[in-house]
Order: structure tokens, then sequence, then C-alpha cells
């Protein structure tokens, strides 16, 4: 977990939450891939034949950086990749840091609905913004149905009682692939994922349009793909690339144009 940059708070956190949607659909041979939360919007296609992937396209609709979409390239180095029934698998022929976070978690994640026996899965994550030392619920549902729900506090698990004190950044892919198997455990794991994002409404994005990436380069260097070089020496803050879900749900994966609120 990379220490927090200085930016401008967000006055609204502790009064709303974090959300984040996902959707895959299988169609032929062929799998959609959707995602949006408070800070991010892609859509991915990954094409197989049954064995290996054979085609990426993506569609970076909503970045923090003007270098994201660029992204898009690197995420192609995933093609000729074995469909498998455990993302962790994929990891290590992965590229995190040359690749963008979220597009890649993404593309991964459609890479294993492939061998799913259902056409469509939904994940909807919510995060409670965390109110002082009181913890704040973290919950991931699967098509409507909940899956986990944790109370957390400062990057660890408070309850259910057999995670408490399990950590929710370094360390947590080892305790989580041993706790769990199958959809549970990739459920964890996008859980997880939503709340380190999660940690990005305590600050107000929107103010610092314009600003570059390359100001907090001795933070965040290597962090992903527009914080590794040369990206970094170019990238600057987009305008308008944070909204808040807290009480719009229903807006999740509708990709509304961000200059709207």
């Amino acid at each position: 977990m990379h220490a927090a940059p200085d930016y401008p708070e967000n006055p609204n956190y502790g009064l709303g939450r974090y959300r984040r949607r996902i959707r895959l659909t299988s169609i032929g041979n062929s799998v959609h891939g959707e995602l949006e939360d408070s800070n991010h919007a892609f859509r991915c296609e990954i094409s197989h034949d049954g064995e290996r992937v054979t085609d990426i396209q993506s569609e970076v609709l909503r970045i923090p950086f003007n270098t994201c979409p660029g992204a898009s390239e690197p995420i192609r180095k995933l093609i000729g990749l074995s469909l498998c029934d455990d993302i962790q698998e994929l990891i290590p022929h992965t590229d995190t840091s040359g690749n963008c976070t979220h597009l890649l978690d993404l593309a991964l994640l459609a890479i294993r609905h492939a061998r799913r026996q259902e056409s469509e899965r939904v994940y909807d994550i919510c995060i409670e913004d965390q109110q002082g030392e009181q913890t704040a619920q973290a919950e991931i549902l699967a098509n409507g149905e909940l899956v986990h729900s944790w109370q957390t506090h400062n990057w660890e698990i408070i309850e259910p009682a057999p995670l408490t004190g399990k950590v929710l950044y370094k360390g947590f892919s080892q305790w989580a692939s041993a706790t769990f198997s199958g959809d549970i455990k990739e459920a964890a794991f996008a859980l997880q994922k939503g709340y380190f994002v999660s940690s990005a409404r305590r600050y107000n994005i929107n103010a610092q349009a314009g600003l570059p990436a390359a100001e907090h380069m001795d933070v965040m260097l290597g962090a992903c793909y527009s914080y590794s070089s040369p990206q970094i020496e170019v990238a600057l803050r987009t305008a308008n690339s944070a909204r808040d879900f807290s009480d719009t749900p229903e807006q999740l994966l509708m990709f509304l144009d961000p200059t709207v609120t």
C-alpha cells in the first residue's frame, strides 16, 4: 500500500459510501466486461477459442489521467493466456505496473468468466465511509446475493470473528487464497480491490484537474500504467473524473457524461 500523497480533502467524506459495479456477460466465444465506480469507467471484450484468449478490445471511458487511454495497448499482452478457474494463476503472467490496475482486474475477471457456467454475473461493491474510530461496512453482492460483509477499520477486518485481524493490503492475497476458493475467493478479491479504491473518497479528486502525476513521483512511481515511466513524466489529472454514487447506485454502468452533475 502506497502512502497517501498530500491531496485536498473531500468535505463530503463521512457522509456517503464508495460503490463499484462490475458486469460480466458471455456471448458465444466472447466475454463483455464493464466496470464503473467513483473514479473509473471501463469496458472490455475478451475473445477466446474455448482454451485461450484470442483477442482483447477495451474502452477507457472515465479516467484520472490523460495518459490512461494508452493502457488499452499493454492489456493486449494477455492475448494467448489460457482460460482458467482461478485468476491468481494468471497474475504471474501479467505486468501490474505496466497496465491500468482496474482495466487489468476487469480483463482477468472476464477471462475467468469464460469458464463460468452462467451467462451473466454482476458484482455490486459498497464500502461505507469510515468515520473516526468507528468501523465501516464493506460488502459485495453477486447477482443480488450477499457474498461477503466485513466490518473494517484502517485496512483491517474487525468482523466477522473468523477474519478478525486479517489485513486488507499487503498480505491480503496470501491469507485470502488460503481461506477462500472458487467464486467466493473471486468475490473476496474484488471486494478488497474496491476497498483499496474507496480510500480515494477521502480526497477532492476533481480539485486536482490539470495537476501533473510527477508531482507525487516519490510516492506513486510504479503503482500503475500512468504512474510508470514514461507516462508519469507527462500525465495530467483529468477534469470531472470523480463521481459520487453514494445514493445513486442505479447510475452505475450507465456511463453518464462526467461533465454532467
